[in-house]
């Protein structure tokens, strides 16, 4: 179930976001219920996880581990936006057939109730890696308890601002303990990735199709949906259609 904590900044329960994918990974989504989390350090991002700021010279002491650290978080990643984005359209769909999941974080939260495993949530914040300190992360206000909704700084939370157009929402899964304890003179290894039960009535609010997406695409989808019985609403994205 989601857990909040001092480390992550939950957005407002009425933020919207989407997740664009292809047709494949949506019907493994509504059919096993199940929300893919990679391994960090899998993606193709090298310094994901990574505080190679400014003053890493000075502070590398304090953040030694964070190689090691990556193996054990795991991401599922949302896009904040009250609209559709041509650029996520465009990054996430190597075809013209795709889809884009539309909800709230609230939804999100709500679908994750009888999972048996602790989920996080947080906003995801964009800087200039050759121009921030670690110094100044620490006193930007979701990072100050006292004014913010944060209490610490995680590597989690931040980006290279070459990727602010990802807009991003995190939900994370933490492979505790950090690193693993050795188990009956054995060390366990991580995960190599973790899949999170959700409620897809809770979790879905509406589907989108492509706006290049084929009439027989939309036709599908419509049918495997009614199919499964699941009632969704289902809209064809007019991103690049004229008004009369």
């Amino acid at each position: 179930m989601y857990k909040e904590n001092h480390l992550f900044h939950t957005p407002e329960n009425d933020t919207v976001v989407w997740r664009y994918i292809d047709f494949t990974k949506f019907v493994d989504l509504i059919t096993s219920s199940n929300l893919f989390f990679c391994r960090s350090d899998k993606f193709d991002d090298p310094y994901e996880g990574m505080f190679l700021l400014k003053d890493y010279d000075e502070t590398k002491n304090m953040l030694q581990g964070q190689e090691l650290t990556k193996k054990f978080y795991f991401l599922n990643c949302w896009h904040i936006n009250n609209n559709q984005s041509d650029a996520m359209w465009k990054i996430f769909l190597d075809t013209k057939n795709g889809i884009a999941i539309k909800t709230t974080v609230g939804k999100i939260i709500k679908s994750l109730e009888k999972s048996k495993d602790n989920i996080y949530i947080s906003k995801i914040y964009y800087r200039d890696y050759n121009k921030s300190t670690f110094t100044e992360l620490m006193f930007e206000p979701q990072n100050n308890r006292a004014t913010g909704r944060g209490g610490s700084v995680s590597q989690f939370n931040y980006k290279r601002i070459s990727f602010e157009h990802e807009k991003e929402l995190r939900l994370f899964y933490i492979d505790m303990p950090i690193p693993h304890a050795i188990k009956n003179g054995i060390q366990r290894e991580p995960l190599d990735k973790k899949l999170i039960k959700a409620d897809i009535n809770e979790l879905i609010g509406e589907i989108v199709i492509a706006p290049f997406a084929d009439a027989w695409f939309q036709e599908m989808v419509k049918k495997l949906l009614c199919k499964l019985k699941l009632n969704f609403k289902i809209t064809h994205s007019g991103l690049y259609e004229l008004k009369d």
